[in-house]
């Protein structure tokens, strides 16, 4: 879709970065907007496109979709999911639009509620409202396939991570072990576009190079003209001067503007005088009639139809970012739509493919929700700060359909009960290539107030059937949760990796245990390597080792150690005492 051939043009500028590492470094930890994620913009028509192709079991588009969605919540994204208006084009690429709605969306809009992501109808074109957005700071990055969001003015575009859609299986993006990663994704930004010594084009020259190769709107382009030549015409600056004219000139301004404008770039084709063509094309500035560009297809790049010109721009607090995933919700969808759609069947699959997105985002909730960020505690012994916690009834409130109002507890029940901790424990920290070797905690979860919040949006309308269910999703590709898939209590413990900036956040006394323990078995196996002429290191001693928690690094020496601990207290799946 879009310019053919140019995202190979604009590669080099481009950076591959892990989709985790983007949500929780530029969207998490840096705060845009106080969201505390990544605002991240999406074009649903494409994500139409890839649906109809699904064939895999009841409702395959939906199923698609539901997975897709899975995916994304998998990192602290808030994604924002664009539907094309009414305005939109009525051809494009030679073929009559359909303006008639998907029979999809109604279904597509309740997944998307039930994720607890955005959604919003553009006035026209979904991917010039995105661009739009986009550009004005309301989302951080548009997830495209589309490379047409930059001809209408996106700063962010992040390429579909699918390695094996839309040709990215000739160039698919590798982490930094040089292997094929799920994910990571090609990061473009117009900054660096700009800015590349070997690219080099502005938004005037990516229109250019639409107008003269062909695009959405028009595809004859300009008849031999190809990317190499389309290129160094938008270099020598005649995209540029295009650009601006069309966004000050009323219409019939700019049609006098383009007799001066084609004579000029007719002019630089047969004479080369700035050198950046490499040769002189007279054969081509012949070929340029007064029929080119197409007035029209200008504008639609210059000035689409968007929310802004049609006079009603976006104003703050439209999108208010503070929803969360209705675990309640998603039950009652998955029962309706799936074959898996029984009790156990749905948290089964829960289990691997909802649980750790939720307990992610539910660290998120934890520090939005806070009127101030704890303190970071700087050692043991210290007064420490209120941690942010994730008591029961913040979980019931932001992730559930089940009201708070309505439950009968007495206030020592309510006590009682948000004492029960979901994160249990820390058991060990990772630094892995799947997240550009962001800083991870190994953390023990206890999934029963999930699973409550899960069957309270179970009718029981679909019987458990006679053959079990058994997931045909690919799991993860560093195997992150090897240790769940021989657990057969679904209501057992299980262990996840979490970002250790939002642990920390939420729950630094359990950071602080771990540092401590860690510092404890340090110092015991250092005394034991004394010999019996060493010091013997009693418990006591072991406890006023001094530590600095939020400080400590993984270095050569603890690799080795930290898989010692993981072996050692490695067990069931289950409850771990």
């Amino acid at each position: 879709m879009g310019v053919a051939g140019l995202w190979n043009v604009l590669r080099p500028a481009s950076k591959t970065r892990s989709l985790t590492h983007i949500a929780v470094n530029d969207g998490f930890k840096m705060n845009p907007e106080g969201a505390r994620g990544y605002r991240l913009g999406i074009d649903i028509s494409i994500w139409f496109f890839h649906m109809k192709y699904a064939q895999k079991g009841e409702n395959p588009h939906l199923r698609t979709f539901f997975f897709r969605c899975a995916t994304l919540m998998k990192a602290p994204f808030l994604p924002l999911f664009v539907f094309d208006g009414p305005k939109r084009p009525d051809f494009k690429r030679g073929k009559r639009i359909s303006k008639s709605q998907n029979v999809l969306i109604p279904s597509v809009k309740q997944i998307i509620e039930a994720f607890g992501f955005e959604h919003r109808t553009a006035p026209g074109e979904a991917e010039a409202e995105l661009a739009y957005l986009n550009r004005i700071g309301v989302i951080d990055g548009i997830l495209s396939d589309d490379v047409d969001n930059f001809l209408f003015g996106a700063t962010t575009v992040i390429r579909n991570p699918s390695n094996s859609l839309s040709g990215n299986s000739s160039n698919p993006t590798l982490n930094s072990a040089g292997k094929n990663s799920k994910n990571h994704s090609w990061v473009y930004k117009a900054d660096d576009i700009m800015s590349h010594p070997d690219v080099g084009l502005t938004r005037g020259g990516l229109i250019l190079i639409g107008l003269l190769l062909g695009g959405d709107y028009e595809q004859g382009g300009l008849q031999g003209c190809g990317m190499q030549k389309a290129v160094a015409l938008a270099k020598c600056g005649f995209g540029d001067t295009l650009y601006k004219a069309a966004s000050i000139l009323p219409r019939e301004g700019l049609s006098a503007f383009l007799d001066n404008w084609r004579q000029e770039i007719q002019h630089e084709m047969s004479t080369n005088s700035q050198g950046l063509i490499g040769r002189k094309l007279p054969a081509l500035a012949k070929s340029l009639t007064s029929a080119f560009p197409d007035i029209d297809i200008v504008l639609s790049y210059v000035n689409p139809i968007t929310s802004e010109t049609m006079g009603k721009p976006y104003s703050s607090g439209d999108i208010q970012w503070n929803k969360e995933p209705n675990i309640s919700k998603l039950a009652d969808i998955c029962e309706r739509f799936f074959e898996w759609g029984y009790k156990d069947g749905i948290i089964k699959q829960f289990r691997t493919v909802i649980w750790p997105s939720v307990v992610q985002h539910i660290l998120r909730r934890a520090v939005a929700s806070s009127q101030h960020l704890p303190r970071i505690p700087s050692g043991l012994g210290r007064e420490n700060a209120e941690p942010c916690g994730t008591p029961s009834k913040m979980v019931t409130k932001y992730f559930s359909s089940m009201a708070t109002t309505s439950r009968r507890h007495s206030s020592n029940e309510d006590e009682d009960e948000d004492n029960k901790r979901l994160i249990v424990k820390i058991h060990s920290t990772r630094t892995h290539v799947s997240t550009d070797g962001l800083l991870e905690y190994r953390l023990e979860i206890d999934p029963a107030q999930l699973i409550q919040l899960a069957e309270h949006g179970i009718q029981g309308t679909r019987p458990r059937p006679i053959q079990e269910w058994e997931s045909e999703e690919e799991g993860d590709e560093d195997d992150e949760n090897e240790d769940q898939a021989s657990c057969t209590e679904l209501q057992g413990h299980l262990r996840l990796w979490m970002p250790a900036c939002m642990v920390k956040l939420v729950e630094p006394g359990l950071v602080e245990k771990f540092d401590a323990e860690v510092a404890r078995k340090a110092a015991k196996k250092a005394g034991k390597g004394q010999g019996k002429r060493g010091k013997k290191v009693s418990d006591e001693d072991d406890r006023d080792v001094p530590v600095s928690p939020f400080t400590q690094q993984k270095t050569q020496d603890s690799d080795y150690y930290y898989e010692q601990v993981e072996r050692e207290e490695q067990g069931s799946c289950g409850s771990i005492p």
